[in-house]
């Protein structure tokens, strides 16, 4: 009876953790109020002034570099405070739970390739359960599994700054792929597949492939 008890006790508390990370994002989405060519340029403005700022020093270096970590914060959360006092927005309407699609244009593609010398069942289990991601990718802060689908990312912005997406699977085959995409709320739209295969060697050989678009494209991706 206890134990019975007990994991239900741990249900009910991991649906609160992930009822409160969601809430906390949508709360996050619902304060974006700037659009998204704003978002570029207070992106791009901001990496200028931060790194002026950093190389000039002194006393008008630190000016142009907090004025550069305000632009970088506008652009990076879409957030701005002086539209806010206002009830003002120039950000597009977001439904929740529908994919965002990544524009070719503006985003980076990552594309590596990496031989293993571990069974690929090993490896696919390890992938396959997101939240031990950070463990070997070092631009993620950590990743909340809401689901056996869906999933919720925080990764590491500039200055100080973090970005966060909900993604969901939209394929997969036991041992040999996973396939996933960004859904609202996503500040960074993305999509991904890693794929294992036998090695000659009797290694597994992992291939993935990443599309992300920054709040400013490739050049933000520089920031």
């Amino acid at each position: 009876m206890s134990s019975t008890l007990s994991r239900t006790l741990q249900r009910n508390d991991r649906y609160n953790r992930s009822l409160r990370r969601s809430n906390s994002l949508q709360n996050r989405v619902a304060c974006v109020n700037v659009g998204k060519n704003e978002r570029i340029t207070s992106t791009l403005i901001g990496g200028v002034l931060a790194a002026y700022g950093l190389k000039r020093r002194g006393p008008i270096g630190a000016i142009a570099a907090a004025t550069g970590a305000k632009f970088l914060f506008r652009g990076v959360t879409g957030h701005c405070y002086g539209y806010g006092m206002f009830g003002l927005s120039t950000a597009e309407e977001r439904v929740r739970g529908a994919a965002v699609e990544v524009n070719p244009e503006h985003a980076i593609v990552v594309r590596e390739g990496i031989e293993i010398a571990r069974p690929r069942e090993e490896l696919f289990a390890i992938w396959r359960d997101f939240s031990r991601l950070p463990q070997f990718m070092t631009h993620l802060e950590r990743v909340d599994v809401l689901s056996d689908t869906e999933s919720h990312w925080v990764t590491k912005g500039p200055v100080g700054t973090s970005v966060e997406w909900e993604a969901e699977i939209v394929d997969e085959k036991v041992n040999e792929w996973i396939a996933w995409q960004s859904i609202e709320p996503a500040e960074v739209p993305n999509n991904g597949t890693v794929m294992f295969r036998d090695a000659p060697s009797g290694d597994t050989e992992i291939f993935v492939t990443i599309e992300a678009e920054p709040p400013a494209g490739r050049l933000g991706n520089l920031v």
